[in-house]
């Protein structure tokens, strides 16, 4: 294990597999770096695991689907991997992407739907693998999903309403002359304008806030079994045993979080996206 027990949500430029068996594991990515002018980009272990990510959904995904196309008579998935994986992109359609979007827009914008869910259950379910690391316990990884929704929720409703349209669906109807109702409208606008960029912020920092916190919890109770090696055999035992366990109970809830939390950030998405398409409502 590593000497740190919260390397698991720390990104860094190195691999830590063991520091103790076998004299030590540690992949060294510090050379795989390159500039842009005067400024140095360090590839990192989260951004190999979010390149294995995609890498994945490609695998499972793509391929069957071209697979399905090519088909002369589109045939149907088959096997129960192929309907376990399909059933997961009829749920974001059926259930997160047309209620929350409407049937009109929704198809528009299922293909960023359905990758950023699986992109972000991906990476959460990877972090339940020892040695890997969770990617989504990183502010940094988050911010960026974040912010990405946030071009496409107001870019998607610059891009249907026109962007004048787009700008006056911030501008209150007050029903009062404008000379009475200008701080309104302004303080107004302002407030709407502040709250597009909370939620993005809020939608980076629940993903962000769950996922460490999870994982923060297993260290602490894996914590105890190093903090009892010197208590003696009596204390150790028990210790260690409770420990196992309870980390074994917790990691089937850090499963049921790892799907809710995907879940959550794109109906959120969806949410916000809704409301930017649809103003009037």
């Amino acid at each position: 294990m590593s000497a740190n027990p919260l390397a698991h949500v720390m990104d860094t430029d190195h691999v830590v597999i063991t520091t103790d068996l076998f004299g030590g594991i540690v992949f060294d990515l510090s050379p795989l770096h390159f500039y842009v002018g005067s400024h140095r980009f360090q590839v990192t272990k989260f951004m190999l695991l979010e390149v294995l990510a995609a890498l994945i959904i490609l695998a499972v995904y793509v391929w069957p689907g071209r697979l399905a196309r090519a088909s002369a008579n589109g045939a149907l998935p088959r096997g129960l991997f192929q309907n376990a994986f399909e059933s997961v992109l009829t749920f974001v359609r059926d259930q997160v992407a047309r209620p929350y979007i409407g049937e009109h827009d929704a198809d528009r914008f299922l293909p960023f739907l359905w990758t950023l869910f699986l992109f972000v259950l991906v990476l959460n379910l990877m972090g339940m693998v020892p040695f890997q690391g969770s990617a989504t316990a990183s502010l940094a990884v988050t911010g960026a999903l974040a912010a990405i929704a946030f071009v496409v929720i107001h870019g998607g409703a610059i891009a249907k309403l026109g962007f004048v349209h787009y700008l006056k669906s911030y501008v209150p109807d007050t029903g009062l002359p404008l000379w009475a109702a200008f701080p309104l409208i302004l303080m107004i606008i302002g407030i709407e304008v502040m709250g597009n960029f909370i939620k993005t912020f809020v939608l980076a920092v629940r993903l962000f806030a769950n996922m460490l916190g999870g994982h923060t919890v297993l260290a602490v109770i894996l914590g105890f079994i190093t903090m009892a090696q010197s208590a003696g055999l009596l204390l150790f035992v028990p210790i260690t045993f409770g420990s196992v366990a309870g980390v074994i109970a917790l990691s089937f809830l850090e499963l049921f979080v790892a799907f809710l939390q995907a879940y959550i950030f794109v109906f959120l998405t969806s949410l916000f996206l809704g409301s930017a398409l649809h103003p009037e409502h």
